[in-house]
């Protein structure tokens, strides 16, 4: 259960100041950490802005951005990412055989070298120990302005998975179809049974 309340749409406070209208002139309801951050809606408005504004670049495809955050997600225990992202992966052509083969990619021959490239990235990101040769690999296959919003993209959407589990937020209802393929974290990370990234303290 979240741990702050999930502010609805008839909300007061949020039909007075409109923070939910963006997603209404998409013709979506906001997803549970929106409405989690929306007790304050500054935060929740410089939340959304980032991301929205990465997605909107076309230096790095979205395939390729869109495998890193699912192997973040894996790597960081967070069953939400993963269940809002493989979704749209798929739409931005990673296949459902990647997605299952994601935790072993190294053991596959189902990506290529710039997937490769990619995953191994996002994994020295989360582990803070992006080389000289590896930031140079990826800017002769992204070009500097892929290859750092790839970096800000995996970097963000770790800082998302620490708010979700700090918020308790749990996988949308109308998300968990997207757990299909779900993997637990890889060792020395622990996940509760809802699948968020929990510490041992």
């Amino acid at each position: 259960m979240a741990r702050v309340p999930l502010v609805q749409d008839d909300d007061e406070a949020a039909r007075a100041t409109g923070i939910f209208d963006t997603f209404k002139d998409q013709g979506r309801a906001p997803s549970d950490i929106f409405r989690a951050l929306a007790n304050v809606p500054g935060l929740m408005m410089a939340h959304r802005a980032l991301p929205q504004a990465l997605r909107a670049r076309e230096h790095c495809p979205p395939a390729l951005r869109e495998l890193g955050v699912l192997r973040l997600a894996q790597l960081v225990g967070s069953a939400y990412e993963w269940s809002h992202h493989r979704p749209m992966a798929l739409a931005a052509g990673v296949t459902a055989n990647q997605a299952a083969a994601l935790a072993a990619w190294r053991e596959t021959d189902v990506f290529s070298p710039a997937e490769r490239l990619v995953l191994a990235t996002a994994e020295a990101v989360h582990e803070m120990a992006v080389t000289d040769e590896l930031f140079s690999a990826l800017e002769a296959e992204l070009g500097r302005a892929g290859a750092m919003e790839l970096i800000v993209v995996v970097s963000q959407y770790e800082a998302v998975a620490r708010i979700i589990q700090a918020l308790g937020v749990e996988v949308d209802a109308d998300h968990r179809q997207h757990l299909t393929d779900w993997s637990q974290p890889q060792p020395g990370s622990n996940a509760s049974p809802s699948g968020l990234a929990t510490t041992t303290v």
